[in-house]
């Protein structure tokens, strides 16, 4: 068992996470802190998301390599072809191009960098709203398959995407 009620008093519902939501969290913040460092040259930003994948040769975006979370993601976020009130909660600031990351999960844009782009950007937010405090306003609750979702994708991306392009 996981021992963490020594910080339950400042970080309220944290020693009711399950070995399972425990676990998600560790990977995800382990392979976020990866990806940053490795891909993104420790310069973390839909700016340069962008940029390092409209870099790369097509052939290593193709595929269905990251289809499973583009689904989950659109699962998620879109209700009867428009975005949900979830998108809403990702907290998309203009410089993270809301627009481009609806147009994906509306399926308006099938072009698999921009989904890539889409997909690292919700990863993004979800690192932001994760390290910045906004998802413990709310005990993490809803979060384990986010977490996974975008763990796999970043390890994912971490052997697909030359380092130090």
């Amino acid at each position: 068992m996981i021992q963490l009620a020594d910080i339950e008093r400042i970080a309220p519902g944290v020693a009711n996470l399950s070995p399972e939501e425990h676990e998600a969290l560790q990977r995800f913040t382990l392979l976020w802190t990866l990806f940053e460092a490795q891909v993104l040259e420790n310069n973390a930003s839909v700016r340069k998301i962008s940029e390092i994948v409209d870099s790369l040769d097509v052939h290593v975006v193709e595929g269905d390599w990251f289809k499973e979370q583009l689904v989950y993601f659109r699962e998620r976020y879109v209700e009867d072809g428009n975005t949900n009130y979830r998108f809403g909660h990702l907290h998309l600031r203009n410089n993270d191009n809301p627009e481009r990351v609806r147009s994906v999960l509306v399926e308006n844009n099938e072009d698999p960098k921009t989904q890539l782009i889409a997909c690292l950007t919700i990863v993004y937010r979800f690192r932001n709203n994760f390290f910045h405090g906004l998802k413990w306003a709310y005990g993490l609750q809803d979060q384990f398959d986010n977490f996974t979702h975008s763990a796999n994708l970043l390890k994912m991306c971490l052997e697909k995407i030359p380092h130090g392009i």
